[in-house]
């Protein structure tokens, strides 16, 4: 796997040179060929498996009192989930970008979380300044992608926030050059080591975790030519996204 540097200079190496570039994309293409199949000859047999434990257990409901059948459920469940994750990751890069409002899908989503923010004592909230908004209600970006990398970075925050914590949405634009949207929270802080490799893929510091989320947002965000970044402190967490105007 890249490191993000690596990522970088990658992409200066295409830009460079368009041999290499064809070459470099011709096997970007096999590989996102090569996970679409393996993922797909996976999730068959898992869909049958599935089933049948599903059957088993209406036909045999004494099958839930079994030690183990709480866990084997559990087990399909995170496959299935590991499988769906990755499908996104493998189809991050894909976008369609349109002129649309940013502020309307970003109030979309802080609309899902605020139940969960009043129910466990968490404040949430959006700042940007009234000069800023024309600049993300006519922002050009895929909406789908956008939305799954709100979702993670905003989840991911309240996983780590406790009652009486705050997350905080800033928009901000910085014209004529990019905008950036930090997602802040004051709850539990990042160690140091885990920072330089949490957009990997595969790495997890979560139980639970498929180590995919925040590599499909970091590869959405790169489709969109522009950055994430993390910074931690005992006092505050901050991921920061900067897309280009």
């Amino acid at each position: 796997m890249y490191t993000k540097e690596e990522e970088l200079k990658l992409q200066e190496l295409i830009k460079s040179n368009e041999e290499f570039s064809y070459f470099i994309n011709k096997s970007k293409e096999n590989s996102n060929l090569l996970i679409s199949q393996f993922s797909h000859e996976l999730r068959n047999p898992l869909t049958l498996i599935k089933s049948t434990v599903q059957l088993i257990e209406s036909m045999h409901p004494e099958a839930r009192d079994f030690k183990y059948w709480t866990q084997l459920n559990e087990d399909i469940n995170e496959l299935e989930v590991l499988l769906t994750d990755l499908s996104l990751y493998n189809n991050s890069e894909k976008i369609s970008i349109e002129r649309q409002d940013f502020l309307l899908l970003l109030n979309s989503v802080l609309s899902t979380f605020y139940p969960q923010a009043e129910q466990r004592g968490i404040h949430l909230s959006l700042t940007i300044s009234d000069t800023d908004k024309p600049y993300f209600t006519q922002f050009p970006h895929d909406r789908i992608k956008m939305k799954q990398v709100l979702i993670n970075l905003i989840r991911n925050a309240f996983d780590a926030a406790n009652e009486g914590n705050y997350i905080n949405v800033e928009c901000k634009a910085y014209s004529p050059t990019h905008i950036t949207i930090a997602i802040h929270n004051n709850g539990q802080m990042i160690p140091e080591d885990e920072i330089s490799t949490i957009f990997e893929p595969l790495v997890t510091y979560k139980t639970g975790g498929t180590g995919l989320g925040l590599a499909i947002a970091s590869r959405i965000i790169n489709a969109h030519k522009g950055t994430i970044n993390v910074s931690s402190t005992e006092e505050k967490t901050s991921f920061i996204i900067t897309l280009p105007l």
